[in-house]
């Protein structure tokens, strides 16, 4: 039996979830998106405290914090409160970014009064004990030694301080650092909850299949009586872009070295972005892009190499990236300047519309699940974009041409002001790059 082949009809039309928007009697502004079919409830409470709140010498302060939120609250003790949130079903998460920290709960939609009550019972009165901040302590220059070791991690850590600016917090990991974590106290944990942790500038994200749900009256139940008069408020401090620098990360005998090749960017506000957008799949953003076509598919120096545009809140930062062999990484690094360079190459229209589609096509794909939009909608906040961002990113996607794109790209990919880091074999790896063009290539010790 032969079955007709089915017609294939353009895709329908789509956008980003409606938002209902509201805001609780003390002041935290609710965002709501009613997923039909979406039996797992997802809620963000976004709070903007941009990771510059920290005190400088007590940097990761933040990530302790959060990650202490589901410790124990003052009413339920560790266990007793893990058990709670089993019970019905949830789970809970902490997110921490340069511009703000999201607590993070996701619940079957019949379990969602009692984990609620528990999620501002997290947030809002945690005990933050003293074993429960030196066990995070540990844990995070655990990780920050583990970061160290791994040639791709220090390659990002490293390429962050050659990009911004000496003294800017988006220089150095967001976590702190192992002088600034060692530090960190109880007292540290409890102060900086009790100063920045409060409805000022903060955000209720829920989405999820509402039907039948009382969401003005439960959000204003568990969240509404949270007060703090003693909390503070700081806006993001603007990023500022560093002088060009050439690092080499030794690793004596490395067989293979991470490459970070860039500089400083713009932010999802600025009119450049969709074309950028489009600009950067063609480059690097696709297996077939400029870059892995040749350096993995024709030459095989790579496994793949990107270029990644990093938007902050204001500002940002672009960046090729890849792990090379050792004996290749000059070359992979002279070839990947010539590619990056489009004024006799520019983009064309294949290129354009290939990215346009895919760029387009995804998004119903990347949101369909209730977990995708509240995680959408929270970045949206922590950028400071408006909640109907997507459809006007995807809008204007669609406005992209060859000429915007090449002429976008050129604005801001500049290699003249472009940043240089490897993490490799400086014996066989440091003469070469000083002789390809890097003169004053500085060689650290690992």
């Amino acid at each position: 039996m032969t079955l007709p082949r089915p017609e294939i009809a353009p895709p329908r039309p789509w956008h980003f979830p409606r938002v209902a928007r509201g805001q609780l009697s003390n002041g935290t502004a609710l965002h709501s998106y009613h997923l039909p079919g979406q039996q797992i409830i997802v809620a963000h409470l976004v709070l903007e405290v941009p990771l510059s709140a920290e005190p400088r010498s007590r940097e990761g302060v933040a990530t302790i914090t959060g990650r202490c939120l589901d410790e124990g609250t003052r009413q339920h003790g560790g266990v007793e409160f893990a058990e709670l949130l089993e019970t019905e079903g949830a789970g809970f998460g902490i997110d921490v970014g340069l511009s703000g920290l999201q607590a993070v709960l996701d619940v079957p939609a019949r379990r969602l009064d009692r984990a609620f009550e528990l999620f501002a019972e997290a947030v809002i009165a945690p005990a933050l004990a003293a074993e429960d901040v030196d066990r995070g302590v540990q844990l995070r220059l655990a990780e920050i030694e583990q970061g160290r070791v791994n040639s791709a991690s220090r390659a990002g850590t490293e390429f962050r301080r050659a990009v911004y600016a000496p003294g800017s917090r988006a220089a150095r990991r967001s976590g702190g650092e192992p002088d600034t974590v060692g530090e960190v106290t109880a007292a540290d944990v409890a102060a900086f909850h009790t100063e920045r942790f409060g409805p000022a500038r903060t955000t209720l994200i829920v989405a999820g299949d509402l039907t039948g749900v009382d969401l003005d009256s439960l959000t204003e139940r568990v969240f509404g009586g949270w007060r703090n008069d003693d909390q503070q408020v700081c806006d993001p401090r603007p990023v500022r872009p560093a002088a060009p620098a050439a690092v080499l990360i030794d690793r004596p005998g490395a067989v293979q070295a991470d490459l970070r090749l860039g500089g400083f960017g713009v932010d999802r506000n600025d009119p450049r972005w969709a074309d950028l957008t489009v600009a950067g799949y063609a480059m690097g953003g696709a297996f077939l892009s400029r870059l892995n076509k040749v350096l993995r598919e024709e030459r095989g120096y790579t496994y793949g190499v990107r270029l990644v545009f990093n938007p902050l809140r204001s500002g940002g930062s672009y960046a090729v990236q890849g792990s090379f062999r050792t004996d290749v990484l000059v070359e992979a690094v002279s070839q990947a300047r010539l590619l990056l360079e489009v004024a006799d190459h520019p983009f064309d229209a294949d290129e354009v519309n290939d990215a346009v589609s895919y760029l387009t096509g995804v998004s119903p794909l990347r949101f369909a699940t209730a977990a995708g939009v509240a995680a959408q909608a929270g970045s949206q906040v922590l950028a400071g974009l408006r909640p109907d961002y997507l459809d006007q990113s995807l809008a204007a996607l669609r406005e992209v041409t060859p000429a915007s794109a090449t002429q976008a790209y050129q604005s801001v990919v500049a290699l003249d002001a472009a940043s240089l880091v490897v993490v490799g074999d400086a014996d066989v790896l440091a003469e070469p790059l000083r002789a390809l063009g890097y003169p004053d290539l500085v060689v650290v010790e690992n």
